[in-house]
């Protein structure tokens, strides 16, 4: 038992160091990942005629950031897609990061990275960070647009974290190959993971 800790650790802890490169891309990436995430909403804002007021791109208010808008008397506007945006962009970005998991060559180990991080993990982050908030009764975009969250709801959102980390074990082992984690290791970092954005998003709920 104590060697297999010590194995899970030793493996974790090389799989994070291999990594460091990105941790210069955190501050960068995150301003990155908060300005596609706001623009998703003001776009389906003036899509449907509206008009934004103000945006914001970094951390204010106990915010990451936000838009704010304003709506014509028209009768079809849509609250719930101006709320959903960003996570439908995140979506499609996890779709892409699958797609090119399923190709024979990621082009090397650094590549591989990026679409692991920056395509699949980072935006799948920003979903929790709005979905776990959400779940503990705050009022964000997931409370806008589902109103308070019923026990379906929990059970839906719970499912579907823990099929994203099953894909996710089966994509990082596609796209590293060899230097994939093994399942312990996977389990483990995934674990830290969450507790890390659940941290995040009691100092700064999305």
């Amino acid at each position: 038992m104590r060697f297999k800790l010590a194995a899970v650790i030793l493996e974790s802890w090389s799989f994070i160091r291999r990594h460091w490169l990105h941790l210069f891309l955190f501050a960068p990436g995150a301003i990155l990942v908060t300005i596609l995430h706001e623009s998703a909403h003001a776009l389906a804002v003036g899509l449907q005629g509206g008009t934004v007021s103000r945006f914001v791109w970094l951390p204010t208010g106990g915010k990451w950031g936000f838009v704010k808008y304003s709506f014509p008397e028209v009768d079809r506007v849509s609250s719930l897609v101006v709320s959903l945006a960003p996570y439908c962009v995140w979506l499609l970005f996890a779709i892409l990061a699958l797609v090119l998991g399923r190709a024979r060559s990621t082009g090397g180990y650094w590549k591989a990275s990026l679409i692991y991080m920056w395509l699949f993990v980072v935006p799948l982050a920003d979903i929790a960070n709005t979905a776990f908030p959400y779940l503990a009764g705050r009022q964000n975009d997931f409370s806008s647009a589902f109103g308070p969250p019923t026990i379906f709801g929990t059970m839906l959102i719970l499912f579907l974290a823990s099929m994203s980390l099953v894909v996710g074990y089966d994509l990082q082992s596609r796209l590293y190959g060899q230097n994939g984690l093994k399942g312990p290791s996977y389990a483990a970092l995934s674990g830290l993971s969450l507790i890390s954005i659940l941290i995040l998003t009691v100092e700064l709920p999305g």
